[in-house]
């Protein structure tokens, strides 16, 4: 239970209604707490009107104007929002329209309460199959139309010549194999961190080394990242370009597996200890598209592996693609775009 929720729902109906009542209630806004939210849902947002952006977070703020957005600050009273994690407290009004996208494929780490996505008027997933889990879970929010994030991957967003600077960005050397690294949270307990972090520089002599974590990633790690001598530590939101120049992926749990799975590369994969939030048929997915490791002295031999034969677990990324994504064919903004159009009657009038 979140207490600001009902500590904060009358003043703020109130005042939402008086907005109403006076012609100053948005039609509808993005609630952006985070630059990632922006990554996940630009791909979406290109195919409706523009719609203004609001955010409770000055650093959210900073990189929106970045962009070229002038985001308004929080609280907001609009009829509808576009959000991209569980944050309907902060909208607490049933009259206004919810919609909610996740941050990665599939469900990586186990499904949150019901409650929680049912709290939306629709919550979009990756795949039919997850829908159908999602269900099955007394999810009654869920409808699949793909993952929005991957769409420039597959529809010709990026040219050689935007991966090249890509690649200069991260100082990468083309007379080597790139890897990148990836860790989900460390406080949830599936996580592989510890395992490969202070490989990292030794590694960087054989190959061109990446890294993304978690956002949530804690502060002692964050502090080592960015002290890397040799490896490159990716500061920028977006790891899509990232992933489509590297040749392997080293990861845990992370739900960029899944991503990096989506473009058939090789994968690497720490095992880490079962915790309440294990997803028992992500954890075979895992063993079936990856190179299982227990050490990091196992790493420069799987990694050799991987670069000599590309090709293995091939069939079985192509049959997990069909579980954790409908379609990788650059559409899902589109299709998210329309249902939202449906839900939202303001948005199917381009002059609005």
């Amino acid at each position: 239970m979140i207490v600001s929720y009902h500590v904060f729902k009358y003043p703020y109906r109130w005042i939402r209604r008086m907005a109403h009542l006076l012609g100053h209630s948005p039609e509808v806004v993005v609630y952006c707490a985070d630059p990632l939210d922006y990554i996940v849902l630009k791909p979406v947002l290109r195919h409706l009107p523009a719609i203004p952006f609001v955010t409770k977070n000055r650093q959210t703020a900073a990189f929106l104007k970045k962009q070229g957005i002038n985001p308004q600050r929080m609280p907001s009273f609009p009829k509808a929002v576009i959000m991209c994690r569980h944050a309907t407290h902060r909208f607490p009004d049933d009259r206004i329209v919810k919609i909610g996208f996740r941050h990665g494929p599939y469900h990586f780490k186990a499904f949150a309460k019901a409650h929680y996505y049912n709290s939306f008027d629709v919550y979009f997933m990756s795949s039919q199959r997850e829908l159908e889990e999602a269900r099955a879970r007394g999810i009654t929010s869920a409808q699949a139309i793909g993952f929005p994030k991957l769409d420039p991957a597959f529809d010709g967003t990026y040219s050689k010549e935007t991966l090249d600077a890509f690649r200069r960005e991260a100082n990468v050397d083309p007379a080597k194999s790139t890897v990148m690294f990836t860790a989900t949270w460390d406080r949830s307990g599936m996580s592989a961190i510890e395992m490969w972090i202070d490989e990292l520089d030794s590694l960087a002599e054989h190959y061109n080394v990446l890294v993304t974590v978690h956002p949530w990633m804690s502060r002692k790690y964050i502090v080592k990242l960015r002290k890397l001598q040799a490896a490159h530590f990716i500061r920028h939101p977006n790891v899509v370009p990232f992933l489509l120049i590297s040749d392997v992926l080293v990861g845990d749990t992370s739900s960029i597996i899944a991503e990096f799975c989506a473009l058939d590369k090789p994968i690497i994969n720490f095992k880490t200890p079962e915790s309440e939030r294990t997803v028992p048929e992500v954890s075979r997915l895992l063993r079936d598209i990856s190179m299982q490791l227990e050490a990091a002295a196992e790493l420069r031999e799987a990694i050799e592996r991987s670069l000599s034969d590309p090709r293995a677990k091939s069939e079985q990324r192509r049959k997990a693609n069909a579980i954790m994504f409908d379609a990788l064919d650059g559409r899902a903004g589109q299709r998210a775009a329309v249902a939202i159009r449906e839900l939202v009657p303001s948005l199917r009038d381009e002059g609005w």
